[in-house]
C-alpha cells in the first residue's frame, strides 16, 4: 500500500514538472520578445516598463494567495488557486496575438503575472509534500531544471516563429504547450485530488507563529534580493554600454536559462546534504553577475557580460531551488503556503526596489554600486549564518 502511495507521488511530481515545462515555454516565449513587441505597436520605454512591473504584482499576489489558501485551508481551494493561475498565463499570452494597441499588449503581460502570482504558494507547498521520498532540495532542483527546459524551448520557438511567420503566428503557437500544460495538471489533481498537508491540522493565520528561523531567513532574503541586480537593469546597460547588440542580449538571456538549467539539480543535491549551508551560493554568486557587469563599463569585453549573465542564471537557479526547499524545511505543513506567500511578497518588493537604487547608482558611479552589492550580499551571509 506504502509503495502504491509512493508511486502516486512520483507520478504527481512528474505531472507537475511537465506543467511548469510547457507553461514556461508560454510565459518565458511570449516574455522574452514583451519589449520589442510592445515597442512595434508603438508603446514607449515606460510602456515596456510598465509591463516590466508585473513581477512585482505576482509576487504580492503570492501573499494573498497564500494567505487565503492558509485562511480556507482545503485541498479545493489549494488546487483551485494552482489551476485558475496556470489558466490565467497560458490564455494571457496567445492572446498577445490579438493585441491592436501597446495598451492592451501591456495588460496582458500583466495578467499573466497575476496568474504566476496566485498558483505559486499553493504549487509549491503540493510540491514540497510530493517531493518528501525524493528529499525537497533535490525535488525542486529537478523540477526547476524541467522549468528551465521550458524557459529556453519557448523563446527558441518563439525565435523561429517569428523569422517565418510573424508575431501573429509565434503567440498563436505557444497555445498548443498551453493546452498540454491544463492537461498535465487536470491528470495531477485527478491523482492527487487531496491535498495532506492541508488537512491535517485547523489553519492558524498568524505571523508571530512562524518562528525565529523564518524571520531571519526573510531578512536574509531582504538583503540578497536588494542586491540581486533584475534582468531588466542587465540588459539595459549591456545594450546602453555597447557591450551586446540586441540579439546577443536575447543570447544571453538564453545563457542565464541554460546555466540555471544545468545548476538546479546539483545545487538541489547539495541543499539535501548541508541544508541552509548551501544558501550561501545565492549571493555569492549574485554578487559575481554585478561585478562582471560593472567590468564592461569602460572596457566593454562580451565574455564578461556572458559571466554576468551565467552568474545571474546561478543566482537563479538557487532562487527556484533551495530558497524554496528552505521555507518547507523552516516551516510546519500547516503554515507553508502562508510562508510561501510572504517570502513572495516581501522578495518582490525588495527586488523591485533593489533595481532601481542599482539603475541610479549605476548613473552615479561604478564604485558606489560594487559598494552597494557587496554590503547587501555580506549582509545577507551574515544573517545566514544565524539561521
Amino acid at each position: 500500500m506504502s509503495g502504491d502511495r509512493n508511486k502516486k507521488w512520483l507520478y504527481v511530481f512528474i505531472l507537475l514538472g511537465l506543467v511548469s515545462l510547457t507553461a514556461d515555454m508560454v510565459y518565458e516565449g511570449g516574455r522574452s520578445v514583451g519589449g520589442s513587441y510592445i515597442e512595434s505597436l508603438g508603446g514607449s520605454a515606460i510602456a515596456s516598463a510598465i509591463a516590466g512591473s508585473g513581477d512585482l504584482i505576482g509576487y504580492g499576489l503570492r501573499f494573498v494567495s497564500g494567505f487565503l489558501a492558509s485562511l480556507f485551508a482545503s485541498s479545493a481551494i489549494f488546487w483551485g488557486f494552482t489551476i485558475l493561475g496556470y489558466a490565467i498565463t497560458v490564455s494571457a499570452i496567445p492572446l498577445l496575438s490579438y493585441a491592436n494597441s501597446w495598451e492592451l499588449a501591456t495588460l496582458l503581460y500583466l495578467l499573466e503575472r497575476v496568474g504566476k502570482g496566485l498558483r505559486t504558494p499553493t504549487r509549491d507547498v503540493i510540491l514540497a509534500e510530493v517531493t518528501e521520498n525524493i528529499g525537497k532540495g533535490k525535488g525542486f532542483g529537478i523540477h526547476e531544471l524541467m522549468d528551465q527546459i521550458g524557459a529556453v524551448a519557448g523563446p527558441v520557438l518563439v525565435s523561429i516563429a517569428l523569422a517565418v511567420y510573424g508575431y501573429k503566428i509565434a503567440f498563436m503557437l505557444l497555445l498548443v504547450p498551453g493546452v498540454a500544460s491544463m492537461l498535465f495538471l487536470l491528470v495531477a489533481y485527478l491523482l492527487y485530488p487531496s491535498v495532506k498537508s492541508v488537512e491535517v491540522s485547523v489553519p492558524k493565520i498568524s505571523f508571530s507563529g512562524m518562528g525565529k528561523k523564518f524571520w531571519l531567513y526573510i531578512a536574509s532574503m531582504i538583503m540578497f534580493s536588494l542586491g540581486y541586480i533584475h534582468w531588466m537593469v542587465v540588459s539595459y546597460y549591456l545594450k546602453y554600454w555597447g557591450v551586446l547588440t540586441d540579439p546577443e542580449v536575447a543570447l544571453a538571456y538564453t545563457l542565464a536559462m541554460l546555466t540555471d538549467a544545468v545548476v538546479a539539480v546539483p545545487i538541489g543535491i547539495i541543499y539535501d546534504k548541508l541544508k541552509f549551508k548551501s544558501l550561501y551560493i545565492a549571493p555569492l554568486a549574485a554578487l559575481g553577475a554585478t561585478l562582471t557587469l560593472l567590468a564592461n563599463l569602460h572596457n566593454p569585453v562580451k565574455t564578461m557580460a556572458h559571466a554576468s549573465s551565467a552568474f545571474w542564471g546561478i543566482t537563479m537557479g538557487c532562487f527556484e531551488t533551495i530558497m524554496r526547499a528552505s521555507i518547507a524545511d523552516i516551516l510546519p505543513p500547516d503554515k507553508r503556503a502562508m510562508g510561501y506567500g510572504i517570502f513572495g511578497l516581501i522578495y518582490g518588493i525588495s527586488w523591485t526596489l533593489g533595481a532601481f537604487v542599482f539603475s541610479y547608482l549605476l548613473q552615479l558611479s561604478v564604485v558606489a554600486t560594487a559598494v552597494y552589492a557587496i554590503v547587501t550580499q555580506i549582509t545577507s551571509i551574515a544573517l545566514i549564518t544565524l539561521i
